[in-house]
């Protein structure tokens, strides 16, 4: 794709690289490089999308990577299907995209420090995860 020259440039471009976070399969980075083949009008499907988190408790994941009894196993990211978790605050909107992106400043650069408010009626509790 990157020495590719399209015979025409297209008016849909589609792609599936969004991942568990939005974000985690370089599908921003990957679709920038992609929109050169897209008409000026074209559409992007997706064309924009979300990533949220919220904290969690999870004791049984939280239990399940401690019998390892090492670190890598905490330090590893874990996307699971959350059955058995007490969410601690509501979610909050991360990152968004939108494609195409056709802005001469545009960068992928990410950074987002987001503070949650636990409240007190919840009790004593150990986030496990985001």
């Amino acid at each position: 794709m990157r020495c590719w020259d399209a015979p025409e440039k297209a008016d849909i471009l589609v792609s599936e690289l969004l991942g568990s976070f939005g974000d985690n399969e370089l599908s921003p980075e990957c679709l920038d490089g992609a929109q050169r083949f897209l008409k000026q009008d074209g559409i992007s499907i997706p064309s924009s999308y979300t990533s949220f988190i919220q904290p969690v408790t999870a004791s049984k994941l939280h239990n399940d990577v401690k019998s390892h009894k090492d670190v890598v196993h905490f330090e590893t990211a874990y996307v699971v299907k959350v059955h058995s978790v007490a969410r601690l605050a509501p979610c909050e909107p991360v990152f968004t995209f939108t494609h195409p992106n056709f802005s001469t400043k545009k960068s992928n650069q990410r950074y987002k420090k987001l503070r949650f408010e636990i409240p007190s009626d919840t009790g004593s509790a150990m986030v496990h995860g985001m």
